[in-house]
């Protein structure tokens, strides 16, 4: 069908109709023509700056909408389901939960129910028409006739071999793919001779004898210490396996409170016992207590 042609005198499209109060780009400068054709011009030339927005709404017809389904969809579920409480005809200040209902907002309680509902219920539907074409994948699998209503193109399998497959070995050799990732080694492990064994500037972990470092940057003063605490950690280690001989010496007891004191007299008026001390005369008390262990010892 042709298009109804427009006139010539008519002001082309788009345009502002007289009595607009909108705001319109460089309006105020033009002069000598009429509104509606000065703001066709100003609205469809590209020397004029814009916000790439237009304010005018297309008048064109808009497609007819799809049909609505979502009645249908509820409908089959409440044939199937029996009894529902999640129905096409949902009434405001219902208090239980609506599936989906919080991706659907701007509209009546009752168009929102129906939307989630109708998505919810659609939404089962194909779950289970995967579950189904799955368990009749396992079947086909299997060798087993499956009737020819459950086959789809989802479940066509094209496959000459049938799983799961034997394996030809006891063992199977392991694969390594040698384009895999190889990760980095860390500066902890590194030899003292590679030159990458140092810690990045920024980074806020704990560094083994760093704390008495100074006066360096930081990657020369982490290299100094993750060397230095690499050599301990195999000092250490060689210690480790080393065996242990205990050599325990013979500790002579040594009496810290001696009453007799070697080389000296008791005190006077010492009022405890003294070997010897009644056959001894003519002599002072301390002289007479000298040595007293010995005394002891030879009148035992």
């Amino acid at each position: 069908m042709r298009g109804t042609r427009k006139s010539t005198l008519m002001t082309p499209d788009p345009y502002h109709i007289p009595g607009y109060c909108g705001y319109c780009p460089q309006f105020k400068y033009q002069i000598g023509e009429t509104f509606g054709r000065t703001t066709s011009q100003l609205l469809t030339t590209s020397s004029v700056a814009s916000s790439g927005r237009p304010v005018l709404s297309d008048i064109t017809p808009h497609p007819r909408p799809p049909k609505d389904n979502r009645r249908s969809l509820i409908a089959a579920r409440c044939k199937n389901l029996g009894d529902q409480k999640l129905c096409d005809e949902m009434v405001p200040n219902y208090t239980g939960y609506i599936p989906k209902g919080e991706h659907y907002f701007g509209k009546p309680y009752a168009d929102t129910c129906l939307s989630a509902i109708a998505s919810f219920q659609e939404d089962q539907v194909k779950n289970n028409r995967k579950i189904r074409d799955l368990r009749t994948i396992a079947e086909l699998q299997k060798g087993k006739d499956v009737p020819k209503e459950m086959l789809s193109s989802d479940t066509l399998i094209t496959a000459k071999y049938k799983t799961p497959l034997k394996s030809i070995t006891i063992r199977p050799k392991a694969y390594y793919s040698p384009f895999a990732l190889q990760h980095s080694l860390s500066p902890f492990i590194m030899s003292n001779d590679d030159p990458k064994k140092f810690l990045m500037s920024g980074y806020t972990g704990f560094v083994p004898r760093a704390r008495g470092e100074m006066g360096m940057g930081y990657p020369l003063l982490t290299n100094k210490a993750l060397c230095d605490f690499t050599v301990e950690s195999d000092r250490l280690k060689r210690v480790k396996e080393l065996p242990i001989t205990v050599d325990r010496p013979e500790i002579k007891i040594v009496d810290t409170k001696p009453i007799y004191i070697r080389g000296s007299g008791q005190v006077p008026h010492y009022t405890g016992h003294v070997p010897g001390e009644k056959f001894r005369y003519g002599m002072t008390f301390g002289y007479s207590t000298q040595n007293a262990a010995p005394m002891k010892a030879l009148t035992a």
